[in-house]
């Protein structure tokens, strides 16, 4: 059995006719692009950090159309709310 197993792993024709028995990946669908600055963004709360100026985290909004970057000292303890107003 060892021999056999050698021989389809060496040969070409073995592997490229081998039938797979895992399942199919599933379609990527990418977003959209964007057309204009700020259109599509994103967030990420980074943290905990140590405590400076009463602030523990980072708020990272990234624009997804020029990659710009804004860097905004947060709390982890942050509402939904709370990032619409800093937005």
């Amino acid at each position: 059995m060892c021999d056999v197993q050698r021989y389809v792993k060496g040969c070409e024709v073995c592997q490229r006719t081998k039938p797979h028995h895992t399942p199919l990946a599933a379609p990527l669908h990418p977003h959209d692009i964007p057309t204009c600055p700020w259109e599509v963004i994103s967030l990420d709360l980074i943290g905990p950090l140590p405590e400076s100026a009463g602030q523990n985290a980072i708020l990272v909004i990234v624009d997804r159309f020029l990659k710009m970057i804004k860097v905004i000292p947060s709390h982890l303890e942050i509402t939904s709310s709370g990032v619409a107003r800093v937005l």
